[in-house]
């Protein structure tokens, strides 16, 4: 007679069913989800390509507007010199590029949208897909120096990685052909032989050990006296690489678009100087320094928005104030005025800083021949070097405490009819992270401003 319920071996032959029935089913289910997500990402993206078409259609109303390309930066789509009003349904792309012909966008791979779950492009036949997540590049080649200090491997005479000693991470440079690597990397009066579409791979393989490639060196693709790599159509940068260093590809004329990935945290100065090809820039959100002129030269700058004070700003940085003139007061939220933003702009009378900003780079003020007033709130921490240099119209101008580091000649080429009014005391001395010049220098740049002390002046 059976007794009622199940043998062990019977529940164990249902436990197996139900995980065999998991097995199938659990896959089918997530693929079902996928599908639900990428399909409503797509609308998403047609919505708001269908948005940037009629809002390019409506600034056509008001006069012939038939830019190119579009860019999308941290949400805000600018196409050629107008920042459109562009509202979906939908999620926004964070960043991106649009080419367009005759105000109808081009169903081509370069179109492409970012969003935080994917990149979405057009593939052969005109469809939006999300872009396939590509094999990580990983490069080996000829050993061409090994000293104390580091090796080189030379991959495909296109690129040169380097990996210091007692480092797990490699940087990149352009390939200079035939150079002398058995001491040092001098390639000063080297032109730069990279050329084509180039690649740079996420990973370094030295015979068993694997390095991450995390960095392009300053002047990687150029060169200081016989310029860039101007035979380079097209580079991919990895998300292994955090910071591309200045003037890296200053000179790369056939260049004609760049897409940084969000790894990114630093551009150098100069860094994209005079790529007169270059029309179409992404830019992430992670990027926080950009260096000054980094994109001085492109056509991509030149048809930047300007706000109506004249700005161009990018992540919360200030880059560029050349056209402000005037009484100008800086947008809240700006976070840092970048080097040289303001440098040599004869036409601003006076500026307001925001709280928001910390740092005001090198040169930032420098030269502002008409500046007469300028407020710098507490919350500002650094000044850079030559900040605020021959800008001979300030009577006078006054450090919060907040600044604690403060570069060199900041105020070089002031007279003795100029006053600094700082908050530290003259029996004290200058603050530990003040340069030891940061007023001037006696023989390159002197200063002979009054510095005004709680404690009394120092005048020189």
């Amino acid at each position: 007679m059976r007794k009622n319920g199940f043998t062990l071996i019977e529940l164990l032959a249902v436990i197996v069913i139900l995980a065999i029935i998991a097995l199938i089913a659990v896959p089918i289910i997530i693929d079902i989800i996928e599908d639900s997500k990428t399909e409503a990402l797509k609308r998403s993206a047609e919505n708001y390509l269908k948005a940037v078409e009629l809002a390019i259609a409506k600034e056509n109303l008001n006069g012939e507007f038939n830019p190119n390309s579009c860019s999308i930066t941290s949400g805000i789509t600018t196409c050629g010199d107008k920042t459109l009003n562009v509202t979906v349904d939908g999620e926004l792309p964070k960043s991106g590029t649009i080419t367009l012909s005759n105000g109808i966008i081009e169903k081509t791979s370069s179109t492409k949208l970012a969003y935080k779950s994917g990149t979405l492009t057009y593939d052969s036949n005109g469809k939006l897909t999300i872009e396939s997540s590509k094999k990580e590049l990983i490069a080996e080649g000829e050993r061409i120096n090994e000293t104390t200090s580091g090796v080189a491997i030379n991959v495909d005479n296109k690129l040169v990685y380097y990996v210091p000693v007692g480092s797990s991470e490699a940087t990149v440079y352009g390939y200079y052909g035939n150079i002398d690597y058995s001491s040092s990397f001098n390639l000063i009066g080297k032109t730069p032989q990279t050329s084509g579409d180039i690649e740079i791979a996420s990973k370094l393989k030295i015979n068993d050990e694997i390095y991450d490639v995390t960095s392009i060196s300053y002047y990687a693709f150029s060169e200081p006296v016989m310029g860039g790599a101007t035979n380079i159509t097209s580079i991919t940068i990895p998300s292994s690489i955090t910071s591309i260093g200045s003037s890296a590809f200053q000179g790369c004329t056939n260049l004609s678009s760049i897409t940084i990935p969000s790894s990114v945290t630093s551009i150098g100065a100069s860094a994209f100087y005079g790529c007169s090809n270059l029309s179409s820039v992404t830019i992430p959100e992670s990027v926080t320094s950009i260096g000054s002129s980094a994109f001085s030269g492109t056509p991509w700058l030149a048809s930047k928005t300007k706000s109506t004070n004249g700005l161009w700003i990018m992540n919360n940085i200030l880059l560029d104030g050349s056209a402000a003139t005037g009484d100008l007061a800086i947008p809240d939220g700006v976070t840092s005025i970048d080097d040289g933003a303001f440098s040599s702009n004869i036409n601003i009378t006076s500026v307001t800083i925001p709280s928001s900003v910390t740092s005001i780079g090198e040169n930032a003020f420098g030269n502002c021949t008409s500046l007469s007033s300028i407020t710098i709130p507490s919350s500002v921490i650094s000044i850079g070097n030559y900040a605020f240099s021959y800008s001979s119209s300030l009577s006078s101008i006054t450090i919060p405490s907040s600044v604690t580091n403060m570069g060199e000649m900041v105020f070089g080429g002031w007279t003795s009819s100029q006053v600094i009014n700082v908050y530290w005391n003259k029996s004290e001395g200058k603050p530990i992270n003040w340069d030891e010049n940061w007023k001037g220098h006696s023989m390159l740049w002197p200063s002979y401003a009054i510095v005004h002390c709680p404690d009394g002046d120092i005048i020189e």
